[in-house]
């Protein structure tokens, strides 16, 4: 199975769904699992309740999986007996109902915890980003860096549910209200980045923070994980290939992912990669292709613009998309609309997009390109999906990570600072909208893609900083997101700042800093 491609295992629970005494009803268990400091809480008691399982068997991860976080015992693959023995450590952490406390400790003392430890991710961020005294979560006799706020019992757990559940090589701790649904797609890619990661020594925001200005480290390391990109993009090139040399021709390539996920310079390198082994490449916005306001469903019922849900596929005109797929590849020329968002009417008749050749690939990228009613006018065989996401395995202590959507906000606050005009507040204040429309039109679809596409070098936020710092500390204290702009900066606070110069200009990045070779702002 190459890495990255969709993958078809299950996972298997060892465990039992965790109920415990004075369990909430559905309504606290929904809010419960949806707040961030729960989730915090939950990670932070595993990495306790590991410590006391195993005091000499570090735990490492708490990678993103849909609802639940992968951990791994470092030098050795996870049992089902290993599981069970933290799983009951948590729950007896939960049921006593510790204590955490917030404790200030000598650097030199907590730097000594660490290696005694051996938890390298967080002595390599004590020493990039050294203070006389650190901050540190204590609960039975464990320390931990104090990277978030957390509640302050173990006992606050009880609102919701947890359960672990065995994935070699490691576990997943979830916290989902139902079922736990399987992310193969995405454990497949960290599994890939995560190998990719420590083959260059550099898993953990300590260990790039120590790459130097002076010399090749930066410059080389920033070459390696450009390098990786292109990988990736002649592995799917070599997936359309074989598809045509069995019999199965791609005739339309769909891309989605969230926003800030670098889908436009992706789609723009893909279509190059493609007319290198001969296939004629086209990009195709369908972003034009909304309905007419007066045909918006929800538009009809009040005649009000601002009931128009654009993020909805029904705001989309699926007949017509469809209708211009199978047009194009039958080698038919199509007219695409040109949609107006400041009328919510189309423009004239379109532009004409030709009839494309017998070896035509249609590259289609957007929110909605995943979702099966987009392409479901043509053959299964001929569609090949991608999932793109910057799935980031840069470990900030031993278990906690960068998360993904923490990256994509910081392209986007760049991009819309710099392209747009919009103040770091005002790209916060939309960031919850934009991130609710993401978990119901693209994630659901993800697992259902051929390619999962890791859109993160481990380079960028450290770029990044450059211009988005300013920005976060001209948010003031009256401003509604000034708590998230302290929360986004205490994340930066982590990371040294590296030139922009840096970066190539065909990277990724590029899309969000300008002056790339792809620049379209």
């Amino acid at each position: 199975q190459a890495h990255g491609a969709r993958t078809s295992s299950a996972l298997s629970s060892c465990t039992r769904r965790v109920r415990l005494p004075g369990a909430p009803d559905m309504a606290q268990e929904i809010a419960a699992t949806a707040d961030p400091l729960y989730r915090r809480t939950l990670r932070f008691a595993v990495a306790v309740a590991s410590q006391l399982a195993f005091p000499d068997q570090p735990l490492r991860g708490g990678h993103t999986l849909g609802e639940g976080y992968f951990y791994q015992l470092v030098g050795t693959e996870a049992t089902a007996d290993q599981v069970k023995k933290v799983l009951e450590k948590l729950q007896d952490l939960v049921t006593s109902g510790d204590a955490i406390t917030k404790v200030k400790k000598p650097w030199k003392e907590m730097s000594d915890y660490f290696e005694k430890h051996n938890l390298t991710c967080a002595r390599g961020l004590l020493h990039t980003r050294v203070e006389p005294e650190v901050e540190c979560y204590v609960c039975r006799g464990v320390l931990r860096l104090a990277l978030h706020q957390v509640h302050e019992r173990c006992a606050a757990l009880k609102a919701g549910k947890f359960d672990i559940q065995l994935k070699a090589p490691g576990f997943i701790v979830t916290y989902a209200k139902d079922a736990y649904i399987p992310q193969p797609a995405l454990l497949g890619s960290h599994q890939d980045h995560l190998c990719f990661s420590e083959s260059l020594g550099v898993s953990s925001v300590g260990a790039l923070n120590g790459l130097q200005q002076v010399g090749r480290g930066r410059k080389d390391f920033v070459f390696a994980c450009e390098f990786r990109q292109e990988q990736k993009l002649a592995n799917i090139t070599s997936a359309v290939q074989k598809r045509k040399a069995d019999g199965k021709p791609v005739k339309v390539i769909c891309i989605a992912g969230p926003t800030s996920s670098g889908k436009t310079t992706f789609a723009n390198k893909l279509c190059m990669y493609l007319q290198n082994v001969g296939f004629v490449a086209k990009p195709l916005t369908v972003d034009h292709y909304y309905l007419p306001l007066d045909r918006q469903p929800k538009y009809q019922v009040n005649k009000q613009r601002s009931d128009v849900d654009y993020d909805h596929i029904e705001s989309m005109d699926v007949e017509m998309v469809g209708q211009h797929l199978n047009d194009l590849i039958a080698g038919k020329p199509v007219m695409t609309p040109v949609y107006n968002m400041k009328t919510g009417y189309r423009d004239g008749e379109g532009h004409k997009f030709e009839a494309m050749p017998a070896n035509g690939v249609l590259v289609i990228e957007g929110i909605h390109a995943l979702n099966p009613l987009y392409t479901q006018a043509v053959p299964a065989d001929n569609v090949f999906k991608i999932f793109i996401s910057p799935l980031t395995a840069l470990q900030l202590d031993d278990a906690n990570t960068v998360k993904t959507t923490d990256h994509r906000l910081l392209r986007r606050m760049c991009r819309d600072y710099l392209f747009r005009g919009n103040s770091a507040s005002t790209t916060l204040k939309m960031w919850d909208n934009v991130r609710q429309g993401e978990g119901v039109w693209i994630f659901p679809h993800q697992n259902g893609a051929d390619f999962v596409m890791n859109s993160a070098a481990e380079y960028e936020i450290p770029v990044l900083k450059t211009f988005i710092e300013p920005l976060l500390r001209a948010v003031t204290p009256e401003d509604p997101n000034f708590a998230k702009a302290l929360e986004v900066l205490k994340l930066l606070e982590h990371f040294s700042t590296w030139p922009p110069g840096l970066t190539p200009e065909t990277a990724l990045l590029r899309e969000f800093t300008g002056d790339g070779a792809f620049d379209c702002h």
